[in-house]
């Protein structure tokens, strides 16, 4: 008997590997997305990350003042503010990752990344819509409505505003 010595090609890997080891023949970049779809989560995810973000970059000399009145070392207010730039350069850099994500990917991961964008873009339009819209929207209630409506911010106000912060301690659960 006489054997023929021929080069392996990807699929006949692929084929030996799923008789010898069936469980690692998934595995690979032609392999099934396992990811879970969770469109709430991360669009949530997207809308709190971006709100932080905006707010983060859209008050730095509220920070620096801030810093300023404290009393942390002119070495601590530049490391406060260089790790703030930091986390905005890395926002920016993962939401052009997920951009990508979403014009090459296929299945739950594109999902996930979209949702997040969606989140994105949702906490953007809010942070950027002018008061005006707001009270707009507020003058099309009807009367009823907006006496609910003022009742309710009027008792978080009140309820809120009377919490002596002062007095807080920061505990941890094993008693510390």
């Amino acid at each position: 008997m006489r054997y023929t010595i021929r080069k392996q090609t990807k699929s006949d890997f692929t084929a030996r590997l799923r008789r010898v080891e069936p469980g690692l023949a998934g595995r690979g970049p032609g392999a099934a997305d396992t990811t879970i779809r969770r469109p709430v989560f991360w669009s949530l995810a997207g809308f709190g990350w971006c709100y932080i973000v905006i707010s983060i970059a859209s008050r730095r000399d509220q920070i620096r003042d801030s810093l300023t009145q404290g009393s942390l070392s002119v070495q601590t207010h530049e490391a406060i503010l260089g790790g703030l730039a930091a986390l905005l350069a890395v926002s920016g850099v993962m939401l052009g990752l997920h951009l990508l994500r979403i014009l090459g990917k296929v299945g739950a991961r594109k999902s996930n990344s979209g949702n997040l964008l969606f989140g994105v873009l949702a906490a953007a339009t809010l942070v950027h819509t002018p008061p005006g819209v707001f009270q707009a929207g507020f003058g099309v209630l009807d009367t009823k409505s907006r006496s609910i409506l003022l009742a309710a911010h009027a008792s978080v106000k009140q309820s809120v505003g009377s919490i002596d912060w002062g007095g807080a301690v920061m505990v941890a659960s094993n008693g510390r």
